[in-house]
Formats: structure tokens, sequence, C-alpha cells
């Protein structure tokens, strides 16, 4: 019971890291839409995705 809990929770945890990368994704276009630079965007994309990544090896260490 304990494991298939668990396992329902990294599910759960990696399906909003993922939505979180779609959102990081959705506002950098608008960024772009609404005039910043393509680099500009893409290094702040950049910088919102490592916030993830680290998430990611924070939740493989537990």
């Amino acid at each position: 019971m304990q494991r298939k809990r668990q396992n329902v929770t990294n599910k759960m945890i990696a399906l909003l890291l993922a939505m979180q990368l779609f959102l990081i994704c959705l506002q950098g276009k608008m960024r772009i839409d609404e005039g910043d630079s393509m680099l500009e965007v893409l290094i702040w994309m950049i910088n919102q995705s490592i916030v993830v990544l680290q998430k990611v090896n924070r939740q493989e260490k537990e």
C-alpha cells in the first residue's frame, strides 16, 4: 500500500513538473510576442528550466 501511494505521488510530481515546463515555454512565447528579443527569452527560459531540473534531481534523491 505504501509503495503504491509513493508511486502515485511520484507520478503526480512528474506531471506537475512537466506542466511547469510547459508554462515556462508558454510564458517565453508571450514574452517574444510582447517584443523581448529571442536571445533574452531563451536565456530566461534556460534559467527557469534549471530550477525545474534541480527539483527533479532532488526528487530522484528521495
